[in-house]
């Protein structure tokens, strides 16, 4: 087919423009050209359909202008030479946009190339969100080019997250060939694109497989559930899967991707609702997108009502609105200066406010604290507890102790579930997993917060739904007054009860533990085996009290169904089990400790007298070996009655002689009672029976 766009005139223009990116710019100054932003009423030109009443895409707007719009374009764009160029993104409308421009200007009648109509048509309802390729995104020209921009426009960003001029220029340029490709290649769109050489094509393919691959790791922290929402100008509400979750890098992909996704999604329908969160893009109406499928027919005017509301009343009466941008919504021009954006009236794809011109957010709204539970307060909250009533009072038990809470269908005649669409809800794991919630600590207010499947166990009994989990379990009946509920919540409850006590009763042991190690570092001299067995024997009756205090099987067959199942979950039946073998093992060990602090103290006592007793031997050894030795006392009296004239110098010896052999004695005393000491300490020394 012959070319409708000549790359070398393309090229040409290209290199007589720089580019730069500020998707808030909105008075364009003369001599810029602005795809996606600005005012009308702007000395450049801006080419922006975002306030238009019919048209939703630039390349829609900008093909079906009128001959005088067309001939003002060109006469702006030659009077002032465009040098500069501003735009919001590389998205495939503008370039297309870009493109129709820049074909306007090099016309000699101010006219469009034909044989475009297909590709105005294609791109605008891309740009509208309506994905026309089915699932062969490799064939896809607006899969391809979308992940192709979003490839060069990171390339283009420096680390301040601003974009560098150069390869802001450079991307975009490759962006416009791999679209002048696709257009002088294939007529009509919606047939697919087939292969080709080039290395804008070999790159957007390679793009292509990174970010579905990055898709399939994003998903698997994201959080899903099912919303009940509102048909578009209806009351009618239907039930939709929903997907949100965290972008680092942004892609126009991930909604293609999630709304095609048959396997993980709970309807096989893909995912209808897509809530995108990037926080590095702050400011730039990005940051927050929330989007359905038009296909489906859902509006988010409710949502979008909602996050207004909530918008001001955290502005608290200060919301700019000196300079309204007009949307849909705001017809009458009553608006803030920056609103959520409503999709011209659509309400199919919310974007959060952008940034102020005195560089302020233009949202005081956080992602995780007001806009997730905004969303599920208004998909499941909303629709959902004006048909159900509580039995249970809230919870209010400390942390740790089982929780049951049971719930029952409000109104009397159970045949209104028929035709009530809030029942739709009743039969989705979202509503599962909002139940496990409401027996757990805190109640669910987003959907990151809904337990996982893995992470609770629900089934019918009857017509009762038993949704229980480690913390504590859930009753819903779908009739308002049903005896099965109230057995089966006298059976939670008991079960219950035997958990707190059995927990409880661990703490007791656990208290055990941590006072007798200290008693026996700190009275080991005082305790003795007696208090330790009258402590021991009643945590046993203790024991058997805690486990034979509450009866655990029942009359019928649904009853004991979830008494096992609540025993299973908490442990019961193995805690059952391993209860007397923790005591006895409990037991073992404080009497090893004992054992060991009264071998210790038994040691020290045999050691002391074992040192006692051998000094003593010592010493009557060693008194006569003294005597032979020395003059003992009754021979000194001898000496002096037989020989009275015996000199007293003589006597002083005898004397000194005495002293220093009684200084001997009670060496030898310590020394033995040293070495008595020594033997028994270190060789325990003592009879023993075998």
């Amino acid at each position: 087919m012959a070319e409708i766009f000549h790359w070398e005139h393309v090229a040409a223009a290209l290199a007589n423009q720089t580019f730069s990116m500020s998707p808030a710019l909105r008075d364009i100054p003369e001599g810029t050209l602005a795809i996606g932003i600005g005012d009308s009423a702007s000395a450049g030109v801006a080419l922006n359909c975002k306030n238009s009443r019919t048209y939703r895409s630039i390349s829609a707007w900008l093909w079906n202008c009128s001959a005088d719009e067309r001939s003002w374009l060109k006469q702006q764009g030659a009077h002032h030479a465009i040098a500069q160029v501003v735009i919001e993104d590389f998205s495939l409308d503008s370039c297309f946009s870009w493109l129709l421009y820049t074909a306007l200007m090099l016309s000699e009648e101010a006219a469009f190339p034909a044989g475009l109509e297909t590709w105005v048509s294609y791109i605008d309802q891309w740009e509208q969100g309506n994905y026309l390729d089915g699932d062969r995104f490799s064939h896809s020209a607006a899969c391809l080019h979308t992940v192709y921009a979003h490839a060069q426009l990171h390339a283009a960003k420096r680390e301040s997250q601003n974009y560098d001029p150069a390869l802001l220029k450079q991307g975009f340029t490759r962006c416009i060939k791999l679209l002048t490709e696709f257009i002088n290649r294939t007529a009509v769109p919606q047939q697919g694109i087939q292969p080709f050489f080039s290395a804008e094509y070999q790159a957007a393919e390679a793009a292509l497989a990174y970010e579905h691959q990055l898709y399939e790791l994003v998903i698997q922290r994201a959080a899903t559930c099912q919303l009940l929402v509102e048909q578009a100008n209806s009351t009618r509400k239907v039930l939709i899967d929903a997907l949100f979750l965290n972008e680092q890098h942004p892609s126009g992909l991930f909604k293609i991707f999630a709304r095609n996704d048959r396997s993980r999604s709970w309807s096989k329908n893909g995912f209808t609702l897509l809530g995108i969160h990037r926080p590095q893009e702050r400011g730039t109406g990005n940051d927050v997108v929330i989007s359905v499928d038009p296909r489906s027919g859902i509006s988010l005017q409710s949502l979008w009502c909602a996050l207004e509301e909530a918008e001001n009343e955290r502005w608290g009466g200060e919301r700019p609105k000196d300079n309204p941008r007009p949307i849909r919504s705001y017809h009458e021009g009553n608006g803030p200066n920056e609103p959520w954006w409503d999709d011209a009236g659509q309400y199919t794809l919310l974007g959060a406010p952008k940034q102020l011109p005195d560089g302020k957010p233009g949202s005081r709204l956080d992602w995780w604290q007001d806009i997730l539970p905004l969303i599920w307060q208004e998909g499941f909250v909303k629709p959902l507890t004006p048909s159900l009533k509580r039995i249970t009072p809230p919870l209010a038990e400390p942390e740790g102790h089982k929780r049951v809470c049971a719930w029952c269908w409000s109104d009397a005649d159970s045949r209104l579930q028929q035709t009530d669409t809030t029942s739709y809800l009743m039969d989705t794991p979202s509503f599962q997993a909002w139940l496990a919630g409401s027996s757990q600590d805190k109640p669910v207010v987003t959907p990151y917060e809904l337990l996982q499947a893995d992470r609770f166990e629900a089934y019918w009994q009857s017509d009762v739904l038993v949704v229980c989990h480690q913390q504590g379990v859930t009753l819903f009946s779908r009739v308002a007054e049903d005896p099965m509920l109230e057995r089966l919540l006298a059976v939670a409850q008991r079960i219950a009860t035997l958990s707190d006590n059995y927990a409880a009763f661990l703490q007791q042991i656990r208290e055990i533990f941590k006072k007798w190690p200290s008693r026996l570092n700190q009275q080991a001299a005082v305790i003795e085996d007696k208090q330790w067995e009258e402590e021991i024997f009643a945590l046993r009756v203790n024991a058997l009290n805690v486990l034979n205090s509450t009866e655990t099987l029942f009359s019928s067959a649904g009853e004991n169904r979830l008494s096992e199942t609540l025993q299973q979950h908490w442990g019961l039946h193995d805690q059952r089990g391993t209860l007397f073998a923790q005591l006895d093992r409990l037991d073992q060990l404080m009497k090893e400790a004992i054992e060991r602090q009264k071998s210790r103290r038994h040691r020290i006592y045999g050691s002391l007298f074992s040192a006692l007793g051998m000094g003593i031997a010592a010493s009557h050894v060693w008194e006569p070996v003294r005597d032979i030795l020395t003059t003992n006392e009754y021979e000194w009296q001898l000496l002096l009655f037989k020989t009275p004239g015996v000199e007293t110098q003589h006597l002083a010896e005898i004397a000194e002689q005495s002293a220093h052999f009684e200084l001997i004695t009670l060496i030898v005393f310590v020394a033995f009672a040293l070495l008595g000491f020594i033997l028994f300490w270190f060789f325990d020394i003592r009879s023993q029976e075998e």
